[in-house]
């Protein structure tokens, strides 16, 4: 589990060294690119991190972010609450990415925020403006980060390899 956890895909790994750092190098493309809307965003939420939270972002929350379902919509629950935790999540978890620590489960959670963030603007499920800020791609970058894990460029590769072995 603790490998599942740290990113071990076998099916990459048991191959030759290097289709495993190529295997690598494109995670990391798809990780930084995942990470960087997030890391903008999360970067206008705050006045101070983590202690001061901008007012325009529980403005949002409050008052103009509304979820989507179909036939009809309901407010934000919890503004206040879920405008700090998104604000705290858009910084932790592109960081989390970028080293490539608990990749996995950054990606999953980034895959959520994306589909939850797709309720509030279902408009922008593909963005033909600005493709790279398609809902879809950030959806398929989570899920593919989640499947396939980090590669060997990453935290989660070294602690699996050395810290790991070493404790057991």
């Amino acid at each position: 589990m603790l490998a599942l956890l740290l990113g071990r895909y076998e099916p990459v790994e048991n191959r030759a060294l290097p289709v495993v750092f190529a295997f690598g190098a494109a995670m990391l493309i798809v990780r930084l690119l995942l990470a960087a809307p997030f890391w903008a965003s999360g970067l206008t939420r705050w006045v101070s991190f983590p202690t001061e939270i901008a007012s325009s972002t529980t403005y949002l929350f409050a008052n103009l972010f509304v979820l989507h379902f179909g036939f009809f919509e309901m407010p934000i629950p919890f503004p206040e609450f879920t405008a700090y935790v998104t604000a705290l999540a858009e910084i932790i978890l592109p960081v989390l990415l970028v080293l490539g620590l608990f990749t996995r489960l950054a990606g999953l959670a980034l895959f959520a925020m994306s589909v939850v963030i797709e309720l509030v603007f279902p408009e922008a499920f593909i963005n033909f403006a600005d493709p790279m800020n398609s809902h879809a791609l950030w959806m398929a970058y989570g899920l593919a980060i989640t499947w396939f894990g980090p590669g060997i460029l990453s935290l989660d590769w070294l602690t699996r390899r050395f810290a790991l072995k070493a404790v057991a």
